[in-house]
C-alpha cells in the first residue's frame, strides 16, 4: 500500500471536522476506496449508510439501515473487527460480492458514533488494511470529538447571547415603561409612539442571531435605546457621536455599546441629578477599532464601585475577553465628580470569521 496516509488524513480532516454527516462520510469514503485500491469503502453511524463506495452498492445502500451483522457489533462494542469470509461479515443479501472486510469504529467521549469499513472482493484483508483502518479512524474520531466540542462551544454562545438578551436590563424595562405610563395622562400621542418603538426595539434585539454586526448596526441599536431615555429625561441629556467613518463597517460584538451608554446613563448622570453628557467615540486603531463610552456623570473611585456595572455590562466584559482575550477587556477610568470613560479593542475581523 504505497499511498501515503498521512496525506489522505490531511485531506480528509477537514470535512470531519465539520461533524459525521453525508457529505464528510462521502468525501472520505470515496478518498480512501480511489487511493487505497479497494474494492469498496463505507462509512455508517449508529443507525445507517452515510456513505458507499464501489462493488455492493445495489444493496448497500445510503441512507439506509446498516446490513452486516458484523458492523452492529463493532458500534455496540466499540472494538474494530476483521472478517476474512461472506458468512462472517454477515450480509444477508445472497451473491454479495464482498469476501472480506475490517471494521473501525469513531469513538467520541467513549462512545462508538459511526465507523469506517474497507472491504476487499474475493481477496483478503492483510493486516495492512487492519492497521491502516484502525489509525484512520482513531485519527478521524478526536476531528469527530473536536466538531463536537465546536458545536456545543457555539451552542452555548448563543445560549449566553439569547440569555443577554432575555435579560436586558430589568431597570431599563421599569423605568421605560414608567415613562410610558407617566406619558399617557401627559402626552397621550407621544406614549403612543414609544410603545410602537419599545415593540420594535424589541423585536429587532431578540431577532438578531449573529454573533457580530458592524459598528453601524450596533448605534443604529443605541439609537434606538436613546429615544426612551430622551423621554425619560429630556434636555438633561445629550448624546454626542464622534465616529469615524471608517470605524462603521467595523463589525463588533452584538449588544457591546448600547450596555455601555445605558451604563454611563443609569450608573453616571442618573445620581447626579442635573444635565449631563455621554459621549460615543469610535475610530480605527492599530489592527482594529477602538471603541470608548464616557459620560460626565459621578463617577467614583476605581476598585469601590461594587455590584455597581450592571449586568449588561458585566456580560460585554466577558464576551470581549471570551472573543478576543484580555487585551479587548473593557478598560474601565473614573474620577470623582467627573465622569467614568469605558474603552475596548475589537481586532479587525474578515467577514468568514464573524459568521
Amino acid at each position: 500500500m504505497s499511498t501515503n496516509v498521512l496525506d489522505l488524513v490531511v485531506e480528509a480532516l477537514p470535512h470531519l471536522r465539520g461533524g459525521l454527516g453525508e457529505d464528510s462520510a462521502t468525501f472520505t469514503a470515496r478518498l480512501l476506496y480511489e487511493n487505497l485500491e479497494l474494492d469498496a469503502c463505507a462509512v455508517v453511524d449508529t443507525e445507517r449508510v452515510l456513505a458507499y463506495v464501489g462493488r455492493g452498492e445495489d444493496h448497500h445502500l445510503v441512507g439506509g439501515p446498516s446490513l452486516t451483522g458484523l458492523t452492529h457489533k463493532a458500534i455496540a462494542t466499540g472494538q474494530p473487527f476483521t472478517a476474512r469470509s461472506r458468512e462472517e461479515i454477515e450480509c444477508p443479501v445472497p451473491g454479495c460480492p464482498l469476501t472480506s472486510v475490517t471494521i473501525a469504529p469513531f469513538i467520541v467521549r467513549g462512545a462508538a458514533v459511526g465507523a469506517l469499513k474497507l472491504y476487499r472482493a474475493g481477496t483478503p484483508i492483510v493486516e495492512d488494511d487492519r492497521r491502516v483502518a484502525v489509525s484512520l479512524a482513531r485519527v478521524f474520531s478526536v476531528s469527530l470529538e473536536a466538531a463536537e466540542l465546536d458545536a456545543r462551544s457555539a451552542l452555548v454562545a448563543q445560549a449566553e447571547l439569547d440569555a443577554l438578551r432575555a435579560r436586558i436590563s430589568p431597570h431599563f424595562l421599569f423605568n421605560t415603561l414608567t415613562t410610558i405610563a407617566a406619558l399617557t395622562r401627559t402626552d397621550p400621542h407621544r406614549a403612543h409612539d414609544l410603545v410602537v418603538d419599545f415593540a420594535e426595539y424589541f423585536r429587532d434585539s431578540l431577532a438578531q442571531h449573529s454573533e457580530f454586526v458592524s459598528l453601524d448596526e450596533e448605534l443604529e441599536h443605541v439609537e434606538q435605546y436613546l429615544r426612551f431615555e430622551d423621554a425619560r429625561f429630556g434636555e438633561r441629556l445629550r448624546v454626542a457621536f464622534d465616529v469615524d467613518p471608517r470605524a462603521r463597517v467595523a463589525l463588533v460584538p452584538v449588544l457591546s455599546v448600547q450596555p455601555l451608554v445605558e451604563n454611563a446613563i443609569v450608573h453616571g448622570l442618573a445620581p447626579k441629578g442635573g444635565a449631563g453628557v455621554v459621549r460615543v467615540c469610535a475610530r480605527p486603531g492599530a489592527g482594529g477599532t477602538e471603541i470608548a463610552v464616557s459620560d460626565d456623570g459621578v463617577g467614583f473611585v476605581p476598585g469601590k464601585r461594587v455590584g455597581g456595572n450592571g449586568i449588561g455590562m458585566d456580560n460585554v466584559d466577558q464576551r470581549l475577553r471570551k472573543l478576543f482575550g484580555p487585551a479587548s477587556a473593557l478598560q474601565v477610568t473614573s474620577v470623582p465628580g467627573e465622569g467614568t470613560t469605558v474603552a475596548f479593542h475589537v481586532p479587525a475581523l474578515l467577514p468568514a470569521a464573524a459568521r
